[in-house]
């Protein structure tokens, strides 16, 4: 029978399947692959690499990096195909084995950023609580995982491997099979909410009220210099007074030069203030805008029972239902590329330890003096000096379980129930991002 069997594409074809799809898919595809997986992996040895780096808060940036690397190697390859060529190629254990830990990757990624944005937010805006130990990290870390496992469970165990060569369709096709439609539903809904509204809500409540804080710090610290600026120029006067032409020379120049650094400083905190809104801004922008189209088009074909939502002008050829969720599967992709960058590769403290872990011992007396400087500065109770200069974290993201596109199955008339229908389940890939943010003795963004 498996003879006389035609592939579904060819039986059902829809633009996802088109050359002028495939081609430009396939290069951003792999572009994400290496570049994800090359600064991921770079960030990871690194970190491990340099012990100034290893401190508790960059025990959840090195979750993110691991949860994106694990998304690179399975979701970046094997998701793609299965949306184009429908069929499962892996064989029955990986059926339920991929989907298992695609699902586990998502939510470590979405946990981390989670818990990296409830750290910065007890960090910076409550300083007298006690700060996170290393054993309360790896008790953290333990318990992302074993919830992150837990919630996959479910997915992996209702995955299943179906044949339908004897209705003429070649290969076989791993699809989750449920007991009821509730179920399903109910399902993808607690995915849905702990994949991408809790920490969305998270991040934006954590990074709102954190910037607020250190924007007000900012202020005060400015509203400082104003004053002590004008005290300084309104001295000057009085002084002149008690001097000679010469000496009143000799005396304004260190005012005036003292005047013209406090006016460097004035400049240099305000810069730091608008790089700090547009990197809190990014942080929870990013992972919103890249989830959301993803989540809402798999929440869509869910519930789409007659799987007629996407066709245009309802024809069948023109079913854009898979074409759409390989744009915003892609396009969530981007958060493997964008993480390291966001929460590792911006800060300048970060890249020069690359520098030197690379290339040895270049740069090594301007690697020293670097370090001197904290990345994050806490001021009540104050954390050891290890702890404040290795403050790496920052922001997160998410994907979807699927792996695998069952085909239209009504239409084979071979599923009867609508338990059987193909799902798309919502669930962040992320990625990340480590902190760029840094402190200086004030509290205000570096």
């Amino acid at each position: 029978m498996e003879e006389n069997c035609t592939v579904y594409y060819l039986v059902f074809p829809d633009p996802s399947s088109s050359l002028y799809a495939i081609v430009p898919f396939a290069t951003v595809y792999f572009l994400f692959f290496i570049l994800g997986l090359a600064g991921n992996i770079l960030l990871i040895y690194v970190t491990l690499k340099n012990k100034i780096l290893q401190s508790v808060q960059n025990m959840f940036i090195l979750n993110l990096a691991a949860s994106d690397v694990m998304m690179c190697l399975l979701s970046l390859p094997i998701t793609p195909v299965t949306n184009i060529y429908k069929n499962w190629y892996f064989g029955n254990a990986l059926c339920h084995l991929i989907p298992c830990v695609q699902g586990v990757s998502i939510f470590i990624c979405t946990f981390s950023l989670g818990a990296i944005a409830v750290d910065r937010y007890i960090l910076v805006v409550r300083p007298h609580t006690k700060p996170l130990s290393r054993r309360g990290a790896v008790i953290a870390t333990l318990i992302l995982w074993t919830l992150s496992f837990t919630v996959t469970l479910p997915y992996a165990f209702n995955m299943e491997m179906v044949d339908f060569s004897s209705q003429g369709v070649c290969g076989k096709f791993c699809t989750e099979r449920w007991t009821t439609a509730l179920a399903r539903r109910s399902y993808t809904m607690v995915v849905m909410f702990s994949q991408f509204a809790l920490p969305f809500t998270l991040m934006a409540f954590c990074y709102a009220h954190i910037f607020l804080v250190l924007n007000r710090r900012a202020k005060v610290k400015l509203r400082r210099m104003d004053e002590r600026s004008v005290a300084l120029e309104n001295s000057l006067p009085s002084r002149a007074h008690q001097v000679t032409e010469r000496k009143q020379d000799e005396t304004n120049e260190p005012m005036n030069s003292f005047l013209d650094k406090q006016e460097k400083e004035r400049q240099r905190l305000i810069q730091q203030n608008r790089r700090t809104t547009y990197i809190l801004v990014a942080m929870v922008v990013w992972f919103g805008l890249t989830w959301l189209p993803h989540n809402v088009v798999s929440l869509i074909i869910e519930y789409d029972e007659t799987q007629t939502f996407f066709r245009l002008f309802g024809r069948e050829e023109l079913d854009i239902s898979y074409l759409l969720n390989l744009f915003t599967h892609c396009f969530a992709m981007s958060n493997n590329v964008v993480n390291p960058l966001l929460y590792a590769w911006l800060n300048p403290t970060f890249r020069k330890l690359v520098v030197t872990t690379i290339f040895g011992s270049v740069g090594k007396r301007g690697s020293s003096r670097m370090i001197n400087k904290p990345w994050i500065y806490r001021s009540l109770p104050p954390r050891s000096q290890t702890e404040k200069l290795t403050d790496l974290h920052g922001p997160i993201t998410s994907e979807t379980l699927i792996t695998s596109v069952t085909p239209k199955l009504k239409e084979l008339n071979i599923l009867k129930t609508e338990s059987d229908v193909i799902q798309h389940k919502p669930v962040s890939e992320a990625n990340t991002n480590t902190n760029l943010i840094e402190f200086d003795d004030s509290d205000t963004f570096v």
